[in-house]
């Protein structure tokens, strides 16, 4: 248990981490407009890090039960029923995200050696966010299967 609450600070983190430096060249940016002098990576390093952070965060939505839901016809049938239906939800978010690992890979292998415009990065690294948004989305869900089945009646979000 120690080591899911250490990894999802970490996430955490980096979600933050990426947030912060997002809004500092979003800032900057704005500034340099203003003074006319604007570094022209900067608009390219925040739409990466946007991929980056949205990613990060679509994982994180799993964990957060924050995805899209139907709740309100959900809520109607009984308790095992709504256990069933929230397994049933993980596993094709399950499927879904082997397909994003799988196809996100490919992506990331067939874009390493195509540079970005202005940072001259390799593109695999930007789509990189692809499968890593994959791997968190199979953690979480596998975790939150384990969860479904443990729960017990009257405990939230069965």
């Amino acid at each position: 248990m120690i080591i899911i609450k250490t990894v999802d600070k970490i996430i955490k983190y980096i979600l933050v981490a990426l947030m912060v430096i997002l809004s500092f060249l979003g800032v900057f940016q704005v500034v340099g407009r203003l003074t006319g002098v604007v570094p022209s990576w900067t608009e390219e390093a925040i739409r990466f890090l946007f991929v980056w952070a949205s990613c990060v965060g679509a994982a994180i939505g799993i964990k957060e039960h924050i995805h899209i839901g139907i709740d309100v016809i959900v809520n109607l049938f009984s308790f095992t029923v709504r256990k069933v239906i929230a397994v049933i939800v993980q596993v094709l978010l399950l499927v879904f995200d082997v397909f994003i690992v799988k196809y996100g890979f490919l992506l990331v292998e067939k874009t390493m050696t195509q540079p970005s415009p202005a940072l001259r990065l390799p593109m695999g690294y930007v789509y990189l966010a692809i499968p890593v948004m994959g791997i968190l989305g199979l953690y979480y869900s596998v975790l939150e299967i384990v969860r479904i089945i443990r729960s017990k009646e009257g405990q939230a979000n069965a």
